[in-house]
C-alpha cells in the first residue's frame, strides 16, 4: 500500500511537471506569433456603445490657458476622435509596419501589448506607436494609448479608458509643450 501511494505521488509530480512545461511552451510559442490587437475596431465598438447608451459625454477643452466645458452631442463623438480612427489600426493596414512586444508590467498589474512603427515606414503613416493594456484576470482592456503625428510641428496622444473617458493631448514637437487638451467623459 505504501509503495502504491509513493507511485501515485511520483506519477502526479511527473504529470504536473510535464503540464507546466507544455504551458511554458505555449506561452513562448504565442510570443513569437504576431497577435495584432485591432485597436481601430475596438475604438469604433466603444464609440458605438456610447451612442447606443444615449448619454451625451461631458466635454472639457483647454487651449491657450482657457478652459471650457460643455456636453458633446452624441452624433459628434466620432468627428471629435477622427484623427485616431484614420488610417484604421488593424493587421491589414498596419501589421507589416509595426513591431509588437508583449510584457507583464508589475507596476500596473497589466499585460502590455506595445506596437512601435518601424522607422522604415515613418513616411508611409502618421502613426508612431500605441499600447494596449490588458487586465490579466478579466482579460479586458484597461487602457489604450495612441501617438500620432498631426503635422510637422505637433503630435497627438489619445488615452482611452473603456467605459469611462478619453483624453486627447496635442503637443508641440519643438519644445514638448502642451498646445491643447480635450477630455470626453461618458461614465458620470
Amino acid at each position: 500500500m505504501r509503495n502504491f501511494t509513493i507511485i501515485i505521488i511520483l506519477v502526479s509530480l511527473i504529470a504536473s511537471c510535464s503540464q507546466k512545461k507544455s504551458e511554458k511552451l505555449t506561452i513562448e510559442e504565442s510570443d513569437s506569433e504576431s497577435s495584432f490587437f485591432p485597436v481601430g475596431s475596438y475604438l469604433l465598438g466603444d464609440i458605438s456603445s456610447i451612442k447606443q447608451n444615449g448619454i451625451s459625454p461631458k466635454y472639457f477643452h483647454v487651449k491657450n490657458g482657457i478652459s471650457d466645458s460643455s456636453f458633446l452631442q452624441i452624433q459628434n463623438i466620432e468627428s471629435n476622435l477622427s484623427d485616431f480612427l484614420s488610417p484604421m489600426i488593424d493587421s491589414t493596414n498596419m501589421g507589416a509596419w509595426v513591431k509588437e512586444s508583449k510584457f507583464y508590467d508589475e507596476s500596473i498589474a497589466s499585460f502590455t501589448l506595445s506596437y512601435d512603427v518601424q522607422k522604415d515606414y515613418f513616411d508611409k503613416t502618421a502613426w508612431r506607436k500605441w499600447d494596449v493594456y490588458v487586465d490579466p484576470e478579466s482579460q479586458k482592456v484597461n487602457r489604450i494609448f495612441l501617438v500620432k503625428n498631426i503635422s510637422d510641428s505637433t503630435i497627438a496622444q489619445l488615452t482611452w479608458i473603456p467605459n469611462s473617458y478619453a483624453k486627447i493631448v496635442i503637443i508641440n514637437n519643438q519644445n514638448s509643450s502642451v498646445v491643447e487638451e480635450k477630455t470626453f467623459i461618458w461614465n458620470y
